[in-house]
């Protein structure tokens, strides 16, 4: 059977996400995805190898090993856990139990969002400041750390929107939470509130993208509703494996934030000093770039093809325009890889 083109593929992905790098030959540096790239896991890939016999057996209906797992570690009951086959479905399952609500979505932010709600007919309205949500609206989306900026909300000034508005059920993505020095509402926190669902990636935190690990945490009541619109066997026997051994092995899955955000400052400095690309502040690995001339499309292509180095083109993000890109900063070596394209681009 022939491959797709290349035109077809670019025609009929996702428009909202980027680590494209399927469309390209050659990537060596992927400044895309914002998954950290520089874990080992050979621990993992030997242990699943001895587990490929589970995939002749059904999985648990319910992944309800992992979720009390999961829950002894955050201090919390299973019942106010609830894990999915990634973050993704727990959105489309949130959107899908508040069917047709009146929502509010933060923006900029991960498009999956407002496509999820689409889907299950939401009346969608984007809003750039928290102090000011619409009256009207049932639920409010945000991520915190934020897809694409990489901002972190107050932590106070969250919570004190959270308690003032009781009517509104928020949902809270904290897949970038290990990303972050910031304050967060942690897990059981948000699981004390009634008003409050919270996103979680084993994605992020283990660089798995491939699996598809996700988990949802939040009140009893909340989360019941949640899972009867659950399909059963939606998180597959490998994943599975994978969640309880990463689990077991959580200790060499730490990443020095210290060291990481201060090569994010070094590398948002030196983009600045560029003269004709704006930074936006950052409380993570995530940089939010715009070019004071050219097109993004341009520059990803021109470093995919000439440099194997890919970046994702932020133009398709809600509020913002061809001009933006994102970045996710890696090792100094290959960030000054990153900013000597960079360089040559804008000197053609």
């Amino acid at each position: 059977m022939p491959m797709p083109s290349l035109r077809f593929m670019k025609k009929t992905m996702l428009k909202g996400h980027g680590d494209d790098q399927y469309l390209y030959k050659d990537i060596r540096l992927n400044f895309s995805s914002n998954v950290f790239p520089h874990f080992d896991h050979e621990g993992l890939f030997c242990h699943l190898a001895g587990r490929l016999d589970d995939v002749v057996s059904y999985p648990e209906p319910t992944p309800f090993s992992l979720e009390s797992e999961l829950a002894m570690l955050l201090d919390l009951t299973p019942e106010e856990l609830c894990v999915t086959s990634g973050a993704t479905e727990a959105i489309y399952l949130i959107a899908q139990t508040f069917r047709r609500s009146k929502t509010a979505i933060l923006q900029p932010t991960f498009s999956e969002y407002a496509d999820a709600c689409r889907l299950h007919e939401h009346q969608i309205s984007f809003v750039y400041d928290i102090d000011h949500l619409p009256e009207r609206a049932q639920t409010v989306w945000l991520c915190c750390p934020n897809n694409p900026t990489g901002s972190v909300w107050n932590k106070d000034q969250l919570l004190n929107c959270i308690a003032s508005h009781q009517e509104q059920i928020f949902i809270l993505d904290a897949s970038y939470a290990a990303f972050t020095l910031a304050p967060l509402i942690t897990p059981r926190e948000a699981a004390a509130l009634p008003n409050v669902l919270m996103l979680h990636s084993m994605t992020k935190d283990f660089s798995i993208p491939g699996l598809r690990l996700g988990y949802i945490t939040g009140s009893e009541n909340l989360l019941h509703r949640v899972r009867l619109q659950r399909m059963p066997w939606s998180v597959n026997q490998v994943a599975l494996a994978a969640g309880h051994y990463l689990l077991m092995h959580k200790d060499e899955y730490e990443i020095d934030l210290t060291a990481l955000m201060a090569e994010r400052e070094r590398m948002a400095q030196a983009l600045t000093a560029l003269g004709c690309i704006e930074v936006w502040p950052s409380d993570t690995h995530i940089l939010l770039c715009k070019l004071r001339f050219g097109k993004a499309s341009a520059l990803k292509d021109y470093l995919a093809r000439e440099r194997g180095i890919l970046i994702r083109d932020a133009s398709n993000f809600e509020g913002l325009d061809e001009c933006f890109f994102r970045i996710a900063v890696q090792t100094e070596a290959e960030d000054d890889e990153l900013l000597k394209g960079i360089i040559d681009w804008l000197s053609e």
